[in-house]
C-alpha cells in the first residue's frame, strides 16, 4: 500500500491526561501540558527510523523486530526523560527514575489504585480518623477517575467473581491471553498492602495509603507468560502488509489495546506507549492517529471490543472534521 508524506506529528498529538491535571491553578496545568512537546519531539524521531527502516525488511520478522526495536527506544526515552527531571522528589522526579526501567515481572507485578477519585480533588485533606481524603474542589483528574470508577463498578456488576475482574484478550491468531485485572474487596486489600511495603522498602511515606475499605480498587499486570504473548502479537500485527486503510487502522486500533494490556516496566508505560503509538499509527496510516486522553484507563476497565470501538470512533470524528477545525474537534474527541 502506497503512503504519502505523513501530516506533521505536533504536540496536539499528545492530549495531556487529565488524570495529571490534580490542580485548577493555570500555570500547574500548563507545566503539566508541556509534556505534550516532548513526546511530539520523540515520537517524530521513531517515525523517522521507522520510515527508513520497514522498506528494507525483508520480511515480516524483520518488520516487527523493526516495530520492537522502535518501543524499546521508546522506553529509553521515557527513562532518560525521567533521569533528566529538574524535580528529583515525586512519582515522576529524578529519584523514581531507576522504576521507569525496572521490568514487571511475576514476583514483582505492576499495581495501580484505580477509581479512587477523593484524593485527585484540589484542596482535599487527609483524615487520619477515617484514612480517606475530604473536601476539596473538583479537578479534571477528579472527574476521569469519577467515571473510571463508574465504569469499573459496572464490570465487576457484569462479573461472577467478587474480587477479581480479567481482560480476556483474544490475539490476532484467535489465540486468548489473560490482560490486566481489576482487583477489589480481599484481593485489593493483599494488594495494598504490597504497595505499603514496597513504599516502605523506599523510604516513602505510607501514612495516607488507604488500606482497607469497601471501594478500594487495584489495577494489577498480568502473569509474564500472558504479557510476553500479548506484547509480541502486537509487534507482528503492526508488522503485518496491510492493503488497505481500513485494515491498518483496525490492525493499529487492536495493538493499542494489547499494549496497554502488556505494559513492561514499573512506570512510564503509558507515555512510552502513547509516543510508540502515535509514531506506528502514522507510519501504518499516513496521518497521525487520535488518542483519547484516558487511552490507558479505558484499555484497563474495558472489554476488548468496546475499547476498539471507542478508539475507532475518535478516529472518524476527527477525520471528518474540516482542516481548520480539526485541533479543537481532536481536543474535544479525546474527553468525550
Amino acid at each position: 500500500m502506497s503512503r504519502p508524506a505523513p501530516t506533521l506529528i505536533t504536540a496536539e498529538c499528545f492530549p495531556t491526561p487529565d488524570v495529571v491535571l490534580r490542580s485548577n491553578e493555570p500555570t500547574a496545568q500548563r507545566v503539566v501540558r508541556e509534556f505534550a512537546h516532548c513526546q511530539a519531539e520523540a515520537a517524530l524521531s521513531l517515525h523517522q527510523t521507522l520510515t527508513e527502516v520497514l522498506p528494507t525488511a525483508r520480511d515480516i520478522d524483520a518488520r516487527a523486530t523493526a516495530f520492537t526495536t522502535a518501543f524499546e527506544v521508546a522506553e529509553d526515552w521515557r527513562y532518560r526523560t525521567a533521569v533528566a527531571n529538574p524535580h528529583p522528589t515525586g512519582r515522576y522526579g529524578a529519584a523514581s527514575a531507576e522504576q521507569f526501567r525496572t521490568p514487571i515481572t511475576d514476583d514483582n507485578p505492576n499495581l495501580f489504585r484505580i477509581g479512587e477519585h477523593e484524593r485527585l480533588r484540589d484542596g482535599a485533606t487527609w483524615d487520619p480518623a477515617t484514612r480517606t481524603y475530604l473536601g476539596g474542589a473538583e479537578t479534571p483528574a477528579s472527574q476521569t477517575m469519577r467515571r473510571i470508577a463508574a465504569l469499573i463498578a459496572a464490570r465487576f456488576t457484569q462479573s461472577a467473581d467478587m474480587d477479581v475482574v480479567c481482560n480476556h484478550v483474544t490475539l490476532p491468531d484467535g489465540q486468548a491471553a489473560h490482560g490486566m485485572r481489576l482487583l477489589r474487596g480481599s484481593a485489593a486489600h493483599n494488594s495494598a498492602a504490597v504497595m505499603v511495603a514496597r513504599v516502605a522498602a523506599r523510604g516513602g511515606d505510607t501514612s495516607r495509603i488507604a488500606t482497607d475499605g469497601q471501594l478500594l480498587v487495584y489495577s494489577a499486570s498480568s502473569p509474564e507468560t500472558d504479557r510476553s504473548a500479548i506484547f509480541r502479537s502486537a509487534m507482528t500485527l503492526l508488522a503485518q502488509d496491510h492493503t488497505t486503510p481500513a485494515a491498518a487502522l483496525t490492525a493499529w486500533l487492536q495493538a493499542a489495546y494489547l499494549l496497554y494490556q502488556a505494559p513492561r516496566t514499573k512506570r512510564g508505560s503509558d507515555a512510552t506507549t502513547r509516543t510508540f503509538l502515535i509514531a506506528a499509527g502514522t507510519h501504518l496510516l499516513s496521518r497521525p492517529p487520535v488518542l483519547l486522553h484516558d487511552v490507558d484507563l479505558r484499555a484497563y476497565v474495558q472489554p476488548q471490543d468496546q475499547f476498539m470501538t471507542e478508539l475507532r470512533a475518535a478516529q472518524i470524528s476527527v477525520r471528518r472534521m474540516p482542516s481548520h477545525e480539526t485541533s479543537r474537534q481532536r481536543d474535544a474527541a479525546t474527553h468525550a
